[in-house]
């Protein structure tokens, strides 16, 4: 038989959605689409529980039941496909087949806000069905979760009396069960159908009734939504206004402003008009702090507005220019999408302009919600404002003491008082509120009484006046680490952890000092461990430290304006053992010869940062004759372009805690063996001239090092395979790099490895018990080490463009590999038994590849995860493996 006419039977055979042919020769398969990121909803309903008992957390919002042999094919797969577009987590048992999978199938259950039960003809023939009834009703019952019953073609008074065929298999259970079990299956099919649910019956087809089902959900999941928002005190009065205002009944684009002063709650009541409106939309976006990443990286910069478009078109890697405008593509897609976008905390025109410019790329009855402080930046571009007022007086006193009393019981009439007069004081904006009452939480009625006489003493004008009385009675390192943040960390956007160790101090734990700026609504941890502060909290530290010395900005603590940086750097005399931190835009600061001891007199420094703004401007800060020291008490240090061939000889370097010279002129970081017990993170990307590396044997903390690009280096100092607690090196770029090989030693702890685009690698013999990620891709590497096996933790290993001429059998161990990437492996003759776990396999333009090599029994291929495998391409593919591949797609598909 011809290649051809061979990839032409099994097509036959193949479902044609999950099986392509897309060329003469070779296969595609795509099997299920990419999973959904997870959300979190809580039931509204009462519900009782023990102490001893805890309730799971809900990590899926819908659990489907369902009986395979019936819908799997056809109903369901249109019901799971729509509760994805709608961004709906959901959970179905439909790869689980049997032993330990039941209880994982009732955990699923347990943390699922609603369960789905679609009852059919030979629903009740499969007791696991009848199982996860019983479980879904005791729930229900016992935490007061949701039960959605669909009757699709079976009666409802069937599933409730077990007539037609539930009588039939009902009598056989009896034969085969115990009779209180069949009597528990029983009792949990009545009530599951004595439930208001959905009959197919009564719907004129299934694309209504899905409809209809998916309709039902989102009602159900908004319901406990509205629960959530309860206690954003004052949010239906302001959220009212905002819907009339969007007029959503419209099929016209509109815009809609949202202004007011800092700390009002703009963000807050967008955040809560998003999560109840973006369910209504095909696809949608909310990009926070628009004016900080703006000013971080420039508002020209593409970097926003290709998160923008590529978040609403789900492409990851959408490419776009300001130039020439959205590719044609792009505004095709975009016309035909019922979008909803949120802008939050615009400062400027010029930024609207870059990311939205006109709205006629917008599909009919899109909305873009924009948030300012600056009501001139709405001037022209929206079709409506609306200003958030203030909260009232009641408003702000519900708000107040949720804030300032932990237990619900009535306020004795002295804190009665004092409240209403601190309340008095906050001018109804709920930052204010809400930090003034954490300070007094817990506190005697002398502090309080205390601090309402300093208030009126104060005579407060403006909010700022409030966070700089909170301010005074934080203690010395509370201070300290407020001042940090604020006029350093806040915008790195670094982790929770790194801040940790940058801010150590023996004298006192970081931890619980952070944990005290928190609680006093000072700062705020994102649940991605990021840490930030509120704008107007940030200018209010901006401003105590200028009031530090008004006249000499040397004499401050901490330096961040552009004019105060220059000023300083310009005359060696002005530095001073005051300054702490130095932020230093180079596009934003005047062209400066810096002198060799420019820092000499800043011998307390630990914090400096020379960073561009999405355009590179080395020359704004030159040492035309070199640079003699840097201050020893550094631990986050940053320079771009750094112009020099290395480091100063003098400085230890012993207090570093990140090190970041990214596009620098460096040739060698420094001589000798260097005591870098602190040292975290290593970035040196794109420093075209380095050659060599130091030894780093006692960088024993170090965990990331950044060498992408460096396209001199020649080898790694072997002392990098000795750090046991490296988890990420990056060399993608390092074209002169030949070899990389551990020898015998193993890199314990290391978890991402890159060697992308290294042309010159040709021998590789790395191994890590933690390894979760191997890049090869572009490597010059004719097989992988036979050590590969041994990784176990490995989940996604990339090989494309390489001479990889066979695979070692040993990769059939890495039991948690989920993506093998073989694309264009043009020397790849073999295709070894692949592991059950993997889900992506692409080898596309493998044009030697000839056989393929499948689990042995059908049973074992059941057990796979399949979800989309590319065979494009395969030339030589012999027809054993072509029918292989075409029976494995098949046997993939169904365990839909």
């Amino acid at each position: 038989m011809k290649n051809s006419e061979s990839s032409s039977s099994i097509s036959l055979f193949v479902y044609l959605t999950v099986l392509l042919i897309s060329k003469p020769w070779g296969v595609a398969a795509s099997i299920i689409p990419n999973p959904i990121s997870n959300k979190h909803y809580y039931s509204a309903y009462p519900v009782i529980f023990s102490p001893s008992s805890p309730v799971p957390e809900i990590k899926y919002d819908v659990f489907v039941s369902f009986r395979g042999a019936d819908i799997r094919k056809n109903f369901l797969s249109h019901v799971l496909e729509a509760l994805a577009r709608k961004q709906i987590v959901v959970f179905s048992d439909k790869k689980l087949k049997g032993g330990d999978e039941i209880s994982e199938l009732h955990r699923a259950i347990e943390k699922s806000f609603i369960s789905l039960v679609i009852f059919s003809p030979n629903f009740a023939s499969s007791h696991w069905c009848l199982d996860e009834v019983v479980k879904i009703v005791e729930w229900r019952e016992k935490y007061g979760r949701i039960l959605i019953p669909v009757f699709y073609q079976v009666d409802p008074s069937d599933v409730r009396h077990q007539n037609g065929t539930y009588r039939d298999v009902f009598a056989q259970h009896e034969k085969n069960y115990d009779m209180n079990k069949v009597l528990s299956w029983r009792s949990a099919l009545k009530q599951s159908a004595n439930m208001s649910g959905f009959d197919s019956s009564h719907v004129s087809d299934d694309a209504k009734l899905v409809e209809e089902i998916v309709q039902n959900v989102l009602t159900k999941l908004n319901q406990v939504d509205q629960g959530k928002s309860k206690g954003l005190v004052g949010i239906e009065k302001q959220i009212s206004p905002i819907e009339s205002l969007l007029h959503l009944e419209l099929e016209d684009v509109r815009v809609l402003g949202i202004w007011g002063m800092p700390g009002i709650g703009k963000t807050t009541i967008t955040e809560e008009v998003f999560r109840r409106l973006h369910s209504k939309y095909e696809s949608y976006c909310f990009m926070a702090n628009v004016r900080e990443e703006s000013e971080r990286y420039g508002t020209n910069n593409l970097r926003l507005r290709n998160k923008l478009l590529s978040t609403l078109l789900k492409e990851e890697n959408l490419k776009d220019d300001l130039i020439n405008g959205l590719p044609s593509w792009v505004k095709k897609r975009l016309h035909r999408m019922k979008v909803l976008i949120v802008l939050d905390d615009v400062k400027d025109a010029e930024q609207l302009e870059v990311l939205i410019g006109t709205d006629d790329w917008l599909g009919p009855g899109s909305r873009i919600i924009i948030t300012t402080r600056d009501k001139q930046v709405l001037a022209g571009k929206v079709d409506d404002i609306y200003e958030v007022e203030p909260l009232d007086s009641a408003e702000s006193f519900q708000l107040f003491n949720l804030h300032a009393f932990t237990k619900h019981e009535d306020l004795e009439m002295e804190y009665y008082k004092l409240s209403e007069k601190m309340v008095d004081y906050t001018k109804g904006v709920p930052l204010v509120l809400k930090a003034l009452a954490n300070l007094l939480c817990g506190k005697d009625k002398d502090i309080w009484e205390s601090q309402a006489r300093i208030l009126k003493i104060e005579q407060i004008e403006n909010v700022h006046d409030v966070f700089r009385l909170i301010y005074t009675n934080l203690d010395y390192h509370e201070k300290n680490i407020f001042l940090d943040i604020a006029c350093f960390f806040d915008g790195l956007k670094l982790n929770l952890d790194l801040i940790k160790l940058l801010l150590k101090d023996r004298r006192y734990s970081v931890s619980t000092k952070l944990d005290r700026l928190k609680d006093k609504a000072l700062v705020t941890i994102s649940q991605q461990s990021i840490v930030s502060m509120h704008d107007i909290i940030q200018e209010t530290a901006w401003d105590i430290v200028r009031q530090e010395s008004v006249e000499e900005p040397g004499s401050r603590s901490r330096l961040f304006e552009p004019d105060d940086i220059y000023h300083v750097l310009k005359d060696d005399k002005q530095g001073s053992e005051a300054i702490r931190s130095m932020a230093i835009r180079l596009s934003e600061i005047k062209e400066l010869q810096l002198s060799p001891q420019v820092f000499a007199k800043m011998s307390k420094l630990k914090f400096l940062d020379i960073y561009t703004k999405g355009s590179p401007n080395e020359g704004s800060l030159s040492l035309p004759q070199g640079l003699e020291f840097l201050p020893n008490e550094l631990r986050y240090l940053r320079w771009e372009y750094y112009p020099l061939e290395s480091l100063p000889s003098k400085f230890s370097a012993e207090n570093l805690v990140t090190l970041s010279l990214p596009y620098s002129r460096l040739k060698k970081l420094w001589h000798g063996v260097k005591d870098l017990v602190n040292l975290n993170v290593l970035i040196l990307h794109s420093s075209t001239l380095l050659t060599e590396l130091p030894d780093f044997s006692k960088a024993t903390s170090l965990a990331v090092m950044d060498l992408q690009f460096c396209p001199g280096l020649t080898s790694v100092h072997p002392s990098i395979f000795s750090l046991k607690n490296l988890k990420k090196l990056d060399l993608s770029g390092c074209i002169s790099l030949t070899r990389l090989q551990s020898n015998n030693n193993h890199l314990s702890s290391l978890s991402h490895l890159s060697l992308y685009n290294c042309t010159s690698l040709k021998e590789f013999s790395v191994t890590s018990k933690n390894m979760n990620e191997l890049n090869l891709e572009l490597t010059s590497i004719k097989e992988l080490p036979s050590s590969i096996g041994l990784q176990t933790k490995l989940e996604k290993l990339l090989l494309g463009h390489t001479h990889i001429e066979s695979l070692p059998r040993s990769i059939k161990n890495l039991t948690r590999l989920k993506q093998l990437g073989l694309h264009h492996c043009r020397e790849l003759q073999t295709l070894p038994e692949l592991p059950l776990s993997l889900e992506i396999l692409d080898a596309i333009g493998c044009v030697s590849l000839e056989n393929v090599v499948f689990g042995s029994t059908a049973s074992e291929q059941l057990k796979e995860k399949r979800k989309r495998v590319i065979f494009w391409n395969c030339l030589k593919l012999n027809e054993p493996s072509l029918k292989a591949i075409g029976l494995n797609a098949q046997i993939n598909m169904m365990s839909l």
